[in-house]
């Protein structure tokens, strides 16, 4: 141990004695449960955050811009607009977050070279920061706006869906069982802590082989069946408006067991007990909190609560729509970043075809969720230049 230790691995030492410290500090406030510091967190990195312009670039754009990096002196399409967005995250003026599907795409990719220089430009122009995993994000829209409906106070969904690199998946908890409450939720919440200033190219040097050879199968398979299903039922679509409901309503009552979790959640335990899952009472919430989630979607406050859902289920109505064409799986990767870009950032950054869905004018999402949608170098450098 004492070798392991040594004055050649005084990061790993300094790593150590910063998290005893922190679990001292923690230990200090066991009122302050790990969920409660975790939103804690986030709230901070929201405010840290005020003034700068969110923009968003799919990973057709930071693959361009790491080349254009790597191409030195050499013309490049994208290198007036790395140096722009450069220039406007050192003056305070951006940040480029990513979400769960950039993550995943930037795993993708199987040369180790490439896959870091792209960690290390997320790295440097992110400033750390992620937008919430798709699953956890819808969680936090129905809850916005389940709490909304009671005299709680709520903070602005735009402080909720913040966090850091590390946790672009989702968030990890540390097994403590085999401490004492208090010194397990101190842990709990150091190991958050440690976690959160990890740097995206600390993760690709640990892990990023392990990721790049693990190709999960599933969104073919699921492109596959959306477009069995579209086959099976395109006779019978007379309007997108059609369409859009029988996507949304899908899309409701896969949620709905979620709103009725978080509904029961937010009642007090003195009042009754929590109905067991699969009962009667259970779905009789389960189908109350399906009209909640449905009702508001013909307004655009619902739709600006519930965002993620309703890009993704505009995005999906429109492929089915447009009988001609069919899913791929990359178009799930797309609908994911749309859903997080359009939402929550000030400016999305992508492919043309993709673009042209998001700005058509029987959807115009864009506007919907004042959105910038380009999908040029350099209309991308244009509207950099003019918001720094």
């Amino acid at each position: 141990m004492a070798g392991a230790l040594s004055a050649g691995n005084a990061p790993m030492r300094a790593a150590l004695s910063g998290i005893g410290t922190s679990i001292d500090t923690h230990r200090a406030h066991p009122e302050i449960d790990p969920e409660k510091h975790a939103k804690n967190r986030q709230i901070e990195l929201a405010m840290s955050l005020h003034g700068r312009r969110a923009i968003y670039l799919d990973l057709k754009f930071w693959i361009g811009m790491r080349d254009a990096e790597a191409s030195g002196h050499a013309p490049h399409p994208c290198s007036a607009l790395l140096a722009a967005l450069r220039k406007a995250v050192a003056a305070g003026h951006a940040f480029c977050p990513i979400s769960d599907s950039c993550f995943i795409e930037v795993f993708k990719q199987s040369d180790p070279n490439t896959r870091r220089r792209t960690a290390a430009l997320i790295d440097a122009l992110s400033l750390g920061v992620t937008i919430t995993a798709q699953d956890l994000r819808i969680g936090t829209e129905i809850a916005h706006l389940l709490h909304a409906l009671t005299p709680d106070e709520v903070h602005p969904l735009d402080h909720l869906v913040w966090s850091k690199l590390s946790y672009t998946l989702g968030y990890l908890r540390p097994p403590v069982g085999m401490f004492d409450a208090l010194t397990g939720r101190a842990i709990e919440k150091a190991f958050f802590d440690h976690m959160w200033n990890i740097p995206l190219i600390e993760i690709e040097q640990n892990s990023g082989d392990a990721l790049s050879a693990h190709h999960p199968e599933h969104h073919e398979r699921l492109a596959q069946t959306l477009n069995q299903g579209i086959a099976k039922h395109a006779a019978g679509i007379k309007s997108f408006k059609q369409v859009y409901e029988h996507e949304l309503g899908g899309a409701m009552e896969l949620y709905a067991g979620r709103a009725a979790d978080i509904m029961c959640s937010m009642s007090s335990a003195s009042l009754a007990p929590r109905p067991a899952k699969g009962s009667t009472e259970y779905k009789t919430i389960e189908r109350q909190c399906l009209g909640l989630l449905v009702g508001p979607m013909d307004t655009d406050k619902g739709k600006a609560t519930l965002r993620t859902l309703n890009i993704k289920t505009s995005i999906h109505a429109a492929v089915r729509w447009n009988k001609g064409q069919k899913f791929k799986a990359n178009d799930l990767f797309d609908m994911r970043h749309a859903a997080a870009a359009v939402g929550y950032c000030d400016a999305f950054l992508t492919e043309r075809s993709l673009a042209n869905v998001l700005t058509r004018s029987d959807l115009a999402l864009d506007k919907l969720y004042d959105c910038n949608v380009v999908s040029t170098p350099e209309a991308a450098l244009k509207y950099v230049q003019a918001v720094t």
